[in-house]
């Protein structure tokens, strides 16, 4: 589907008042279309953000619609601009894709304006922290990068930014509703349950994470997971990463090696880094940087050229952030963690590095994951502390668990089955709304009960 001239249709409707939603609106507006406004709350926090807009242009009136999508409403446009968090399920959606009328995101509206090479990336975990060094080895390497989507800043606020490379976050969400936008290099780092409130199942969501390759000159993907691998795209226009060696040629270019009893990532055979001279740790880290390295590869940028950068990055908060040591036992807040995938590859990365106990806090919402899964990452877990609304099913999959009421009875009670060479993890393999405003109010209170308690110990 090739997206038509905007002024050929002559309504154009716009569904979800976020961040994303509220960009449409504006860039719409920027070019004198006025769009009918959809959301399916009743109170939806942008209302006032938009009426705002609204009155800054002198546009008297914008036609609003809250609560349930009514069928009669969405089939009398010719046009729909879906914000990602709202379910393509819905049917009214439904009917009308059914009747034709063309379903697009903000990626595609985006796509008229890409005149220059585009990264994006995809992955159940791991998306914000590549998407975040993609654009500090990029920057090293001279390049002028903007950098957006679901990371935090809506693509179409950086229409006629002047940039050398656009770096995206791309959710399944986004994908979904991508159809035209052409990607340079694009990476699938893994794919685990998530969103199972979303899709009907895994398979599912597999598919929607797999549209990134839809228009995409060089895929990036983890020959750890072979459903990461494109099904499309020729050999010689795919580069991969993993945990073993690198070949010289062929797509295997980046790897892991032991040199001197130390894990070397390799490029192309050579070595490249030291996973010792790295600030972030543990071994999902260390695909996260290749796969890093493989998309400025693929714009031209010669990854011996951004070590320097490389040993800089601190990566990113609430993502395996060390909080520091206390009597000898490392804190470590992975609040990011929201799904399984999530937590297994902090407990599996970080494991190694453990000589003491690795004493787990999980739990929250699970968004319908089968925690059956995690049971073979739990069995890596000494103590497990669970909480939140899914903390029972977290339970079951353990023979003994912790079961408490707070985050603050959490970190006390981790305090209190933390030894000499341990390590308290908050890897939570769940969402965070049933307790917290978002990941980052669950990270910032974990980060703050910490160094309470440290402070306390100084006493």
């Amino acid at each position: 589907m090739k997206l038509a001239a905007l002024d050929s249709y002559e309504t154009i409707g716009v569904v979800g008042l976020g961040q994303t939603g509220l960009s449409c609106v504006r860039y719409l507006l920027q070019r004198d279309i006025v769009p009918v406004v959809f959301d399916t709350r009743k109170e939806p926090p942008g209302l006032a953000e938009l009426q705002e807009l609204c009155a800054d242009i002198e546009l008297a009136d914008i036609e609003i619609h809250t609560g349930a999508l009514e069928i009669e409403h969405v089939l009398g446009l010719d046009l729909l601009i879906v914000s990602p968090g709202v379910d393509l399920r819905l049917p009214a959606l439904q009917l009308a894709i059914d009747a034709a009328i063309p379903v697009v995101g903000d990626m595609d509206l985006f796509a008229r304006h890409a005149n220059k090479p585009v990264l994006g990336i995809t992955g159940s975990n791991g998306k914000s922290t590549v998407t975040r060094l993609v654009a500090d080895l990029l920057t090293a390497a001279g390049k002028k990068v903007a950098m957006g989507g679901n990371i935090g800043v809506p693509v179409l606020d950086l229409v006629g930014q002047p940039a050398d490379v656009f770096v995206f976050e791309l959710s399944s969400f986004q994908l979904e509703l991508m159809h035209d936008l052409h990607l340079r290099g694009a990476t699938l780092l893994n794919i685990s349950d998530d969103h199972m409130d979303r899709y009907n199942d895994l398979r599912d969501y597999s598919n929607a994470k797999h549209r990134i390759y839809n228009r995409t000159d060089v895929a990036v993907w983890n020959r750890e997971q072979e459903m990461t691998a494109p099904a499309l795209i020729p050999l010689n226009a795919q580069v991969t990463f993993g945990l073993n060696p690198s070949e010289e040629r062929g797509p295997d270019m980046f790897g892991l090696r032991q040199i001197d009893g130390d894990i070397v990532i390799e490029f192309s055979g050579e070595p490249l880094v030291r996973a010792s001279e790295l600030k972030i740790t543990g071994t999902h880290n260390l695909l996260n940087v290749q796969a890093a390295l493989a998309l400025v590869y693929s714009v031209g940028v010669n990854p011996t050229d951004v070590v320097d950068a490389l040993k800089q990055f601190k990566g990113l908060p609430h993502r395996c952030e060390p909080l520091g040591e206390i009597n000898n036992v490392q804190w470590v807040n992975d609040s990011k963690a929201t799904n399984i995938g999530a937590a297994e590859a902090a407990i599996f990365g970080l494991r190694p590095l453990v000589s003491g106990k690795l004493i787990l806090i999980a739990g929250g919402d699970g968004k319908g994951a089968d925690f059956s899964h995690f049971r073979a990452a739990l069995q890596q877990v000494d103590e497990v502390i669970v909480l939140g609304k899914d903390a029972e099913r977290i339970a079951n999959q353990v023979e003994h668990a912790v079961r408490v009421k707070t985050l603050e009875q959490a970190v006390t009670t981790a305090a209190e089955l933390a030894e000499a060479n341990s390590m308290v993890l908050l890897s939570p393999a769940c969402a965070s709304l049933d307790m917290f405003k978002n990941y980052e109010h669950r990270g910032d209170e974990f980060r703050r009960l910490v160094m309470q308690l440290k402070s306390s110990k100084k006493k």
